[in-house]
């Protein structure tokens, strides 16, 4: 997600993959993602597993705010981790 733009409106696709220190996916579990808009409001988004993608998360938030969105990914197992990311909401073009 980092350096990704979108428009004032757009779905924006959050997701995440773990992995070990041996750069192996990690089956994690207890995923969330935690997004701060530009305002500084929180979000929390349910993150599921990727049916099609084994050992990655995927989250939906409609970004109504021009800005810098950052977003952080949390799983609780098998060991605590966290990894955060940010993407840029351009204003919608007028009419």
């Amino acid at each position: 997600m980092t350096g990704m733009q979108y428009w004032q409106g757009q779905s924006v696709e959050l997701r995440v993959i773990f992995l070990g220190v041996d750069g192996a996916p990690l089956a994690a579990g207890g995923v969330a993602f935690r997004v701060q808009k530009p305002d500084k409001s929180l979000l929390s988004v349910t993150a599921q597993a990727d049916p099609a993608v084994a050992d990655q998360w995927v989250g939906y938030v409609v970004a109504d705010q021009a800005g810098v969105w950052t977003v952080k990914a949390s799983c609780t197992t098998p060991r605590a981790a966290v990894d955060q990311s940010s993407f840029t909401v351009m204003a919608s073009l007028p009419g």
